[in-house]
């Protein structure tokens, strides 16, 4: 079993911001890093508040492994990052080691994915690339765990609500942030992209 490590969200955000990024994110699948802030946020949010990250996590579309490395940090289990990018989970390998932590990484499609967990934490692609992805994100981790922690555009609050709702899922907690992410590409003017966005706690 994992050790439980007492950390502080600000302890917490430095040791993700450590972490490398993406150079060259590939636009189709929405491959935007989640910041060392909200991550630190969520991760606290369901490790300290809700004591969710006891057990087995998962984290789907992990990318560099932000989240899963940090549910290892606040003393999860168990933890398994799936991206369906090789280059992806190669970088989250090499994120990992350099954090000191352990966990299983997967390349697969999250279709593909098998087992249950006790929770599934995510920063899904928004959809704004590939139509409703965000939507067959949170469908996969209703099938996957009874408690799920998501990030997602403040702007599709009321659908995702929707959404939710008639997978017989509630909605428990929301909390609102500004994601800033880095200019990563072409059509970003700024230094700085910021996106407004809610943390999601859903349950069965």
């Amino acid at each position: 079993m994992a050790e439980k490590r007492t950390v502080s969200k600000r302890q917490l955000e430095i040791q993700l911001g450590r972490l490398k990024i993406f150079q060259t994110p590939k636009l189709g699948l929405e491959q935007y890093p989640v910041s060392p802030e909200v991550a630190a946020e969520l991760l606290y949010m369901a490790g300290f508040e809700h004591r969710d990250l006891k057990g087995e996590t998962i984290d789907l579309g992990t990318g560099t492994g932000r989240l899963a490395i940090g549910a290892a940090i606040t003393g999860s289990m168990k933890v398994v990052g799936v991206d369906i990018d090789e280059t992806a989970i190669a970088l989250a390998r090499e994120n990992a080691v350099s954090a000191g932590v352990k966990v299983e990484w997967l390349v697969s499609d999250i279709d593909d994915v098998e087992g249950k967990y006790d929770t599934v934490i995510m920063n899904p692609p928004y959809g704004t690339r590939s139509p409703h992805l965000d939507v067959r994100f949170l469908e996969r981790a209703f099938e996957l765990a009874p408690i799920s922690y998501s990030i997602h555009k403040s702007s599709t609050r009321d659908y995702l609500r929707g959404v939710i709702a008639k997978k017989n899922r509630k909605v428990d907690a929301v909390r609102s942030m500004s994601l800033y992410i880095p200019n990563l590409f072409p059509f970003h003017h700024k230094r700085w992209e910021n996106v407004k966005v809610d943390l999601y706690r859903i349950v069965s």
